[in-house]
């Protein structure tokens, strides 16, 4: 609890200092609401109020908001472990303080754990308002949140790590070794449309056209959002001869993801349909 009531006097004096220094008007921010230094949060909870400023009212209250989560995520991990991580490009410092830092990056979305917002008050300042939100979070969600995100976290690691060793394959030829290994992935995780589409990639480069549609067909039935499916989808079908189909992949594919080469293909596909 002394963590918190520490950052709290800190926000506090952000609040006087940005009121001197930004020309506010003390008559229109007026004094503190009472509620800001009453922190006696239940046993088994962790509380905190943020401070925010915007030129309209839902960018001061989320400012605000992420403040008071930002004081949370420091007292339940530390807070010096926001002052061991810096963001520059690459990541520098500790494991630790990048993952929590991660974590509060999702959290204060708002969407991570079972946050309350227990007062709020919003007041005008100059051409702005200022916000003053005060959040509480069960120790116990927070602990079960970073759990769950750190899990998450490491499957998108391994994901990725597994998509490049396969994309490797392909590009320098192995294209056999290729179709193995996402055989092999497939068979574990068959829910999973990156492996059908990486089976179709390597049928495709096989020569054998019919399997590789199949394959990225179930890949599509498990995300029907994939870029990588569509656009893998119409290079199969013009190798078959179904260029009107094929056009209509590569229009969903630049319709998911626009970009100036996705527009320059969907040309000449229409071309070869003309």
């Amino acid at each position: 609890m002394r963590r918190v009531l520490i950052a709290v006097m800190s926000v506090t004096a952000l609040l006087l200092g940005a009121c001197a220094g930004g020309g506010s008007n003390p008559k229109e921010t007026g004094s503190l609401p009472a509620w800001v230094a009453s922190l006696h949060a239940p046993k088994g909870v962790y509380r905190a109020v943020g401070f925010g400023q915007g030129d309209e009212i839902p960018g001061a209250v989320q400012a605000a908001r992420k403040n008071a989560l930002l004081q949370i995520v420091e007292s339940s991990f530390g807070e010096s472990v926001r002052y061991r991580y810096r963001k520059e490009g690459e990541r520098q410092g500790f494991s630790t303080s990048a993952s929590v830092h991660d974590f509060f990056d999702a959290a204060a979305s708002g969407n991570l754990f079972g946050q309350r917002v227990v007062h709020n008050a919003v007041r005008k300042a100059g051409d702005g308002y200022v916000a003053y939100v005060m959040v509480e979070v069960a120790k116990k969600d927070i602990r079960l949140a970073y759990a769950s995100f750190m899990k998450e976290k490491k499957a998108r690691r391994d994901l990725r790590l597994a998509e490049t060793r396969g994309a490797v394959l392909l590009e320098t030829g192995h294209y056999r070794k290729a179709l193995a290994f996402y055989r092999q992935k497939a068979s574990r995780e068959p829910g999973n449309d990156v492996w059908w589409i990486g089976i179709g990639a390597a049928q495709y480069r096989l020569g054998a056209y019919d399997k590789a549609l199949s394959a990225t067909d179930r890949g599509l039935l498990l995300n029907p959002r994939s870029f990588y499916g569509y656009w893998n989808r119409s290079s199969i079908l013009e190798k078959l001869g179904r260029r009107g189909e094929a056009v209509e992949a590569v229009r969903m594919a630049c319709t998911l993801r626009p970009s100036e080469v996705c527009r320059r293909r969907l040309q000449e596909a229409e071309m070869n349909v003309r």
